[in-house]
């Protein structure tokens, strides 16, 4: 009987349109991901295959994590189906045992769903021989991963999914129950695993019992490189074989409580829900009759209002008292709380809780549980009636259409907008729980809860109208779970224009300096087209409304003409012309008067740019020897008017007949642009390509000049986003955005082989070789040598106009402000000019003016940045030499981007990465120190020195401003406190390099590839300063300085800082270390496995620490090849785990450097005090494959 009962309930499933629809909807949807390059489900960086076995796993790990959607409309139908129809009694009546009753059941529910997502492989297998794919994202198919992607990942899951949502079901009886455990289970899943996130050492233990697998398979393949992704399976360690064991013993747990708590019995009333109604009972006979005399005066005029009113509070009331409702209220409550007291973090250091910073974090955690309740209680409050058999009653009372739908409409908005009102108390608590008292309610208002709620009810409006249209709600539901997901899935294909994406709102950019003026002005004009369309959906909402028994859509649209006559076609007409001027105006601002690309066509822009120009690249061009602008500034006006003066110089040793001029921004009008001798024999506009022939070749020596005017001018608001640069309050220009650029350059041109393929572009873009010693004739910048600069920048009167050079001079006339800047010493042809209404701070360190502007609200870590500078500028002239300036400014701009960059003696200094930095903490990494050292580094490193463009050449710049911060830390911090930012940085390289698209590189050949210049540089140069010695290092690069300092070509490579090293290199094996570091990609594997302690007579302690060691070269693909480990490295012990909490100096008992060999190895380690923890390279200065293995607790 088990067998035919389940195989009955499979062929049921057959049956069900639901089983077809999902497997052609997951089909599609795998199936668009394998072959469509703006579809991605699984898989990482381009350089792993769309079909190798990381990308079927993880796909089949995402897949069967939202599947549980689908199983649980599978196996809870199994049990609600047979009460609902009334035929559960007449089974159960049969000798059919309970046994085989529910488990039969299940389990042809449960084959049903394991078929259904069998479409998953099969799509991507098919997908991969789809002949539009580029072949190049293509590798073999591998039958076994496809296997352990289904069968060991991907089946499990469906299992676990499908017994505990059975359990739900077959507990509560009810569909509505089982969906609402299912958003419960998703999104507390989802938050526990942001919260382990920040527990990196549970990482072990989560993977062993996170339910899903995807922190078994993570750790498995943390550190993979494309290589092996693209390659290997997961092996079946005991980790992931205990996670899917401890998967199945749950499914197992959940069948036997549904098994447990299911019961052949009818279910009678609760008890509670007995005493419930005698007490409203009781209550009511005791309310005695009240008689009146006279009766109220009738108003017909204000009895459709009252109507009106009454079913929306009626409407409401349900929602309101529906567990369903406040169970997703309070995850989403949870994961917004959850968020904002662990999110925004940068090197494990909070943001404060500004209310603009809360508000995207409740966008992006609470958002959807708005727009579930909009889905949801849309279809249940238009289907309720009817799922109550009570609509042919109700439909047929006097009451218009009106009165059904506008209060259902009215009532979901109404429960959307206090959802939204929830949220925000919710929000406010925790910002008072952080110290942040200053709460910004009209902000909260302005930026969150009305445009939200506009949002939503639109997005209500159009859930009542789809739910009017359906036969039945879950179709309704279905269809806007489909438009949820298109929304996605067609902007991602280039269909990008907020005109036909319903209810797009822009690209709104919240900033405490600047507001919601970006992206602001097109969000509300969306807000008045779309409500608009919203409208014109309630009106056929109301007209198609079903009632009673005729239920045919044709019948119901046929008699909607008669319909629109009168009332209702004034209020369409009134939409349609509202909707037609708004979408009209926003068509003029966004494809008139500024120009509409979409991402294919700013691809197939550069595309076409590479084609035309790329062949000029070592074409040779003078030099820029002096620059003079005068900038202009409109801050209100979105405008920036430049003119300028570039001083020319033939430093080529040849005679020059064309300057080639690139204006590189696609939004700069040039006004005019003209060269001395010379005459214009090419104009690309659409580019901003020019090529100027001289009248006579210029010899070398020669001097010409290049004059320029030029505009920046938003006009209205563009449909990609405002413009970021000229703003109200914190513009930020550098001079690519207004200035021209000598000669060509291969700077900003597509990157992505797969996007390269596509425009027949050659699939890699690469730099110069090390050996190219042509390159040396260019800097990594721009075709410019060490300038003379002379700026001056006017802006409006309330606000503080700053760019690179000594200011000297300030006047105020004519509500216009206007600043005059002069370099001091030579600076490069790359450089800032900021705007804002700004307050100042300023110190002395030893002789040099060091400043802070900032927004007045900002003043939370000014003097911590005044001290970095001032620690920076000690250490950099101590070791280094001489600070060019006597000023160093950071200047604060729009969270717009996060980042700080260094410009001569400016730094301009996002508002999000450092100014809100809450620094309460001591025990947290000072990321606000750091960060501006490194920028202070960058006055050396960067501005005094710079680099050939060719490979490598980041090291002299990037690396070398790692280094100088990570030595004013230590010096600030200690070396004990660096182990934390080291395991930061040494994770990000690891973790990075399988996303590398083309090939990893050798540090010294590195090609503008930031986990390798940024994370793995910081390593590296950390662990040699150890090694050769801080001071020696140091005296090293001052020489290395001071024989490039402001020098011009021929450039200085990597090379140059290597042979430095080996310079000062002691031994063969410092040599040897250098060459590993920076000449092969050397990877370690360091692990301490055990470590015992014993008490000697003499009352010290000695520890035996047992240690295995190995080392290995790997390729550019991840391929390694195992070397032979012989080093020193360090053993440490310790009273508390290294980079924990409050961990420093007093916590270490000993560490010293140790010989480490191929293999296991025991070492031997006497201390004074008895150690709790002990480890090899405990501080992570090497390139460790797993760090985490490194200490463990001593025993004994």
């Amino acid at each position: 009987m088990f067998a035919k009962i389940a195989a009955f309930e499979l062929r049921y499933q057959f049956r069900n349109p639901v089983f077809w629809v999902v497997s052609i909807l997951f089909f599609l949807m795998t199936f668009g991901a394998a072959t469509v390059e703006q579809i991605q489900i699984g898989g990482g960086g381009s350089g792993i295959h769309r079909n190798s076995p990381a990308s079927i796993i993880q796909t089949h790990l995402i897949l069967s994590l939202f599947f549980m959607f689908v199983t649980t409309a599978f196996v809870a139908n199994v049990i609600v189906r047979d009460d609902e129809s009334g035929f559960g009694p007449i089974v159960r009546s049969t000798r059919v045992t309970k046994f085989d009753y529910l488990i039969g059941r299940f389990m042809g529910a449960f084959a049903a769903a394991a078929i259904a997502f069998l479409v998953v492989p099969l799509a991507i297998w098919i997908g991969s021989f789809m002949p539009w794919v580029d072949k190049e994202t293509l590798g073999p198919n591998f039958l076994s991963a496809y296997a352990h992607a289904y069968l060991v990942m991907a089946l499990p899951d469906i299992l676990l999914t499908s017994a505990i949502f059975f359990a739900v079901a077959t507990m509560t009886r009810s569909m509505m129950y089982s969906y609402v455990g299912v958003v419960a289970f998703l999104v507390l899943y989802l938050v526990v695993i942001s919260l382990l996130r920040t527990r990196p050492e549970l990482r072990e233990t989560a993977a062993m019992f996170e339910p899903f697998g995807f922190g078994a398979y993570g750790n498995a393949t943390r550190y993979w490189t494309a290589a092996e992704s693209n390659v290997l399976v997961p092996p079946l360690s005991f980790t992931l074989l205990f996670n899917r064991g401890f998967g199945f013993a749950l499914s197992i747990i959940a069948l036997v409580v549904a098994y447990a708590r299911f019961s052949f019995a009818e279910r009678g009333i609760s008890g509670r829900k007995l005493r419930k109604a005698a007490k409203r009972e009781a209550k009511l006979a005791a309310v005695a009759p009240r008689t009146v005399s006279v009766l109220p005066t009738p108003r017909p005029n204000r009895a459709g209002w009252t109507q009106l009113m009454a079913r929306t509070r009626f409407e409401m009331a349900l929602v309101f008292r529906s567990p369903a409702f406040f169970v997703l209220m309070l995850l989403g409550l949870f994961n917004a709380v959850t968020a904002l007291l662990t999110g925004n973090e940068i090197y494990g250091t909070p943001a404060r809780p500004l209310t603009f910073v809360v508000i995207g974090v409740l966008n992006g955690a609470f958002g959807i549980i708005p727009i579930i309740i909009a889905i949801y209680y849309a279809g249940e409050l238009v289907w309720r009636d009817r799922d109550r058999k009570m609509h042919e009653i109700i439909d047929a009372t006097a009451l218009p259409n009106w009165a059904y739908m506008v209060p259902k409409t009215m009532a979901v908005s109404g429960v959307l907008i206090a959802s939204l009102v929830i949220a925000m108390i919710g929000a406010i608590i925790v910002q008072l729980i952080r110290g942040q008292t200053d709460l910004a309610l009209g902000e909260y208002l302005a930026w969150y809860v009305v445009p939200n709620a506009i949002d939503l009810v639109i997005l209500a409006v159009l859930s009542v109208f789809v739910q009017a249209l359906s036969p039945n709600k879950y179709i309704g539901w279905g269809v806007m779970v489909v438009y949820l997901v298109a929304s996605i899935v067609l902007n991602n294909l280039g269909f990008e224009h907020p005109l036909y994406n319903f209810g797009s709102t822009g690209n709104i950019l919240l900033s405490d300096m600047n507001g919601d003026n970006v992206g602001g002005a097109l969000g509300w004009w969306l807000r008045l087209y779309w409500g608009s369309v919203a409208l014109i959906l309630a009106v056929l909402a109301h007209l198609l409304w079903r009632r009673g028994t005729q239920v045919s859509f044709m019948s119901r649209l046929r008699r909607v003409p008669k319909r629109l006559a009168g009332f209702l076609g004034a209020v369409i007409g009134t939409g349609v012309l509202t909707a037609s001027a708004a979408g009209g105006f926003i068509f003029y601002n966004t494809n008139v008067i500024n120009e509409y690309r979409n991402r294919d066509d700013r691809d197939k822009m550069l595309a076409d740019y590479e084609k035309k120009y790329l062949k000029y690249e070592t074409v040779k061009q003078p030099s820029v020897s002096a620059i003079t602008l005068d900038v202009d500034l409109y801050p209100r006006d979105k405008r920036v008017d430049a003119r300028g003066r570039y001083e020319l110089i033939n430093d080529t040793g040849a005679p020059l007949s064309d300057l080639h001029v690139r204006f590189v921004d696609p939004n700069l009008k040039v006004m005019a642009a003209e060269v001395s001798g010379a005459r214009l024999v090419l104009n690309d506009a659409k580019q901003g390509y020019r090529i100027y022939r001289f009248d006579r070749p210029i010899a070398p020596g020669a001097r010409a000049t290049l004059t320029f005017a030029s505009q920046r001018w938003q006009r209205g608001f563009r449909a990609q986003g405002d413009e970021t640069i000229v703003v109200r309050n914190g513009s930020l220009l550098n001079n690519f955005d207004f200035a021209p650029v000598i000669g060509m350059s291969r700077a900003n041109l597509l990157l992505d082989p797969v996007t390269r393929r596509r425009y027949n572009l050659p699939s890699q873009l690469r730099m110069a070789k090390l050996e190219d010693l042509t390159a040396m004739r260019r800097n990594y910048l721009a075709n410019a040598s060490w300038v003379k600069s002379d700026i001056t920048v006017t802006t409006d009167a309330g606000q503080t106009p700053i760019a690179p050079g000594k200011k000297v001079s300030d006047v105020t006339a004519g509500g216009r402000r206007t600043a005059h800047f002069v370099a001091t010493a030579p600076i490069l042809a790359f450089f800032s000019v900021q705007s804002a209404a700004y307050a100042e701070k300023s110190a002395d360190a030893s002789g040099v003016k060091t400043t802070v502007y900032y927004d007045p609200k900002h003043d939370y870590n000014v003097d911590r940045m005044l001290k970095a500078m001032k620690l920076s500028l000690d250490y950099y002239r101590a070791n280094f030499g001489p600070y060019q300036f006597d000023y160093m400014r950071i200047i604060e701009f729009p969270g717009y981007q996060t980042f700080a960059q260094a410009f001569a003696g400016t730094v301009p200094y996002s508002e999000r990465i450092g100014f809100i930095a809450d620094t309460r903490d001591e025990n947290e990494i000072d990321y606000v120190t750091y960060v501006t050292a490194h920028e202070l580094g960058h006055q050396y490193w960067g501005h005094q020195i710079i680099s050939a463009d060719m490979q490598g050449g980041t090291v002299l710049v990037e690396t070398m401003a790692q280094y100088s911060a990570m030595m004013v830390m230590k010096k600030l911090y200690g070396e004990d406190k660096m182990r934390r930012f080291l395991k930061y940085e040494l994770d990000s390289y690891l973790r990075a390099r399988g996303s590398e698209a083309i090939e990893e590189l050798p540090l010294e050949r590195v090609e503008n590839q930031g986990y390798i210049h940024y994370r793995k540089g910081a390593v590296v140069m950390y662990l040699l300063q150890d090694r050769l010695g801080e001071d020696r290092m140091n005296a090293m690069l001052a020489q290395l300085l001071n024989k490039y300092r402001f020098k011009s070509q021929p450039y200085p490579r990597s090379l140059d800082l290597v042979n430095g090293l080996k310079s000062i290199a002691r031994d063969d094996a410092e040599r040897a270390l250098i060459s590993d570091l920076f000449e092969k990609i050397t990877i370690y594997d360091l692990k301490a496995t055990t470590a015992t302690v014993k008490k000697l007579p003499d009352g010290r302690f000695e520890t035996l620490v047992t240690v295995t060691g190995d080392k290995f070269y790997a390729d550019g693909k991840g391929k390694e090849t195992k070397a032979t480990l012989d080093d020193i490295i360090e053993i440490g012990l310790f009273a508390a785990r290294p980079g924990i909490g409050a961990f420093n100096s007093k916590d270490v008992d000993f560490i010293e450097r140790r010989p480490v060999k191929s293999g296991e190895q025991q070492i031997r380690v006497i201390s004074k005090r008895k150690p709790a923890f002990a480890g090899v390279d405990p501080y992570n200065k090497y390139i460790d494959r797993n760090s985490d293995d490194n200490v463990v607790a001593v025993t004994g």
